[in-house]
């Protein structure tokens, strides 16, 4: 091979890495970038609904998880269940730690609508239909909601929530 040949070689081998490290630096921009807005909505959609901070109020009992039941697994969309407060309009309607709430009424939970953004549509009081997933089983709870202690004009269930957005986090495999 000629000196002229080796390097086009070179040159052609360098410009071919510095497009795959591009495309591999985009890849992994992207799953972070994903990563951080599921934490960023998740922060909003607490402090949007009212009684649904991260932390545990007082007066805020944990209702245990179904027991015997594994926890709802490749279910897209919705509301994974963390926390029910104790005589809530959720625990009476018998809503359970790992449940996955897919639909408020008729409307899909997802990644245009929130149970935030569903339950701000009723009034205390209305009644309502939660379509669950605990488990295995898929179960239709009704539900009176109550209301919220700081506004008596907004809608409570009673819960605190992660939401199960499609497309969700990515965790890279062992970590």
């Amino acid at each position: 091979m000629s000196t002229r040949g080796a390097i086009l070689l070179a040159v052609g081998m360098l410009i071919l890495g510095l497009l795959l490290g591009a495309v591999t630096g985009g890849a992994a921009g992207y799953v972070v970038g994903q990563n951080a807005r599921l934490t960023t909505q998740q922060e909003i959609l607490s402090s949007q609904l009212p009684g649904q901070p991260n932390q545990p109020s007082q007066g805020t009992e944990r209702v245990p998880s179904s027991r015997g039941l594994p926890p709802a697994m490749n279910v897209i969309g919705g509301a994974r269940v963390t926390e029910v407060e104790k005589d809530s309009p959720a625990d009476k309607a018998g809503v359970k730690v790992d449940d996955v709430i897919t639909a408020v009424g008729s409307t899909k939970l997802g990644a245009q609508t929130s149970l935030a953004d569903a339950i701000k549509t009723y009034k205390p009081g209305d009644k309502v239909d939660l379509a669950i997933t605990r488990g295995s089983q898929t179960l239709t709870l009704a539900v009176q909601l109550g209301a919220a202690a700081d506004n008596k004009d907004t809608a409570w269930l009673g819960i605190r929530y992660t939401p199960m957005i499609p497309g969700g986090q990515f965790r890279f495999p062992g970590g």
